[in-house]
């Protein structure tokens, strides 16, 4: 039987954790030709045979795609067989495979500590498998361990010089670990792999403090503006209340000088004006009365024309404005509207 030099990579249906084992396989095997194997257990039902068999293919797809991405030739081997690892086995023997890559457990009962085989595929086939067949375990994209195999040469020797009773003892003991000078090298792999994964996760915690700090900083720039708007709004929000305040008051007052004006129609024309139709910058009856922010009324041309001239303090109080906003004194306009209309007529 010709040996086959390929490297064979188990995968199951579990796509994450057959890609993790195919990467590994390709990056640390030094293998160029691939082959991915993947054993189907057939369902009496057709309709759930064809769904699985198209599911199986599509991932059997997926990961020569991988494999052509990194530059490695591959190709796809289904095998039908109630039994996983039976079929694994079964294709081990029939194709002299040399070179194995398989899980050694699920990817969630990884641990850094891990050491021993867990799945029972896993550990079958490290029973079973012929001699001649060099086998590593992974798990989540990490060695776990390995089982050296042995040249058909060295083989022969050692099978003639053992009688049967050390056989079976041989059998036995194939579950156990692997020898010292093995142990010492996975250990070490091992090492390498702990120091890359604590560089790895350093890099990621300093990149992401330094993320956190940033984001912190532009909340507490944001939070501070946030903080002066509010103010700002605070303080033209009690502005506006006082002065709506004081415009409601000086309607009311308004009201009660409507009221005494009304007796006064008929003597207007021997009366003056009265003295809150005049402005207080001007000096005269005003035409379009506004309100300032200090609460008196005054002609709107000669209040703006004050403001323009640089004031910023009130003409009767001489206190300095909170704003320069002007309110329209509709009720007055009215009011002096008519008061003129009544003198002339």
């Amino acid at each position: 039987m010709v040996m086959d030099e390929k490297i064979y990579v188990a995968v199951t249906g579990r796509d994450v954790e057959s890609k993790s084992s195919l990467i590994w396989a390709i990056q640390n095997s030094g293998g160029r030709e691939f082959s991915i194997v993947y054993v189907h257990q057939p369902f009496q039902e057709l309709r759930l045979y064809r769904k699985e068999m198209e599911r199986a293919h599509k991932s059997l797809d997926k990961y020569l795609n991988i494999c052509r991405q990194m530059q490695v030739g591959a190709e796809k081997i289904c095998i039908e067989m109630d039994s996983v690892e039976e079929g694994i086995l079964h294709l081990v023997s029939n194709h002299g495979v040399k070179k194995l890559v398989m899980g050694a457990a699920a990817d969630r009962h990884y641990s850094m500590r891990m050491r021993a085989l867990q799945s029972k595929k896993a550990i079958y086939i490290h029973r079973e498998a012929p001699a001649t067949c060099h086998i590593w375990f992974t798990c989540k994209g990490y060695l776990i361990c390995s089982r050296e195999g042995k040249k058909r040469d060295y083989l022969y020797l050692e099978c003639a010089s053992l009688n049967s009773s050390s056989k079976s003892e041989i059998t036995k003991g194939t579950e156990s670990l692997p020898s010292s000078s093995k142990v010492k090298d996975d250990d070490q792999i091992q090492v390498t792999d702990a120091i890359k994964r604590a560089k790895h996760s350093e890099n990621v915690y300093i990149n992401e403090l330094k993320r956190r700090k940033e984001t912190e900083k532009v909340l507490r720039k944001t939070k501070e503006e946030l903080e002066k708007m509010i103010r700002k709004l605070q303080y033209k929000y009690s502005l506006s209340l006082e002065a709506f305040r004081r415009l409601r008051q000086e309607q009311e007052e308004l009201k009660i000088e409507l009221r005494e004006v009304s007796k006064l129609k008929s003597n207007r024309k021997n009366h003056g004006p009265p003295q809150y139709f005049i402005c207080p910058i001007t000096q005269d009856v005003m035409e379009d009365p506004h309100v300032a922010a200090d609460g008196f009324t005054y002609e709107g041309e000669a209040i703006s024309s004050w403001f323009e001239r640089g004031h910023e303090t009130s003409p009767m109080t001489n206190k300095r404005l909170p704003h320069t906003s002007l309110v329209p004194n509709l009720a007055l306009r009215s009011t002096i509207q008519e008061w003129l209309q009544a003198s002339t007529s």
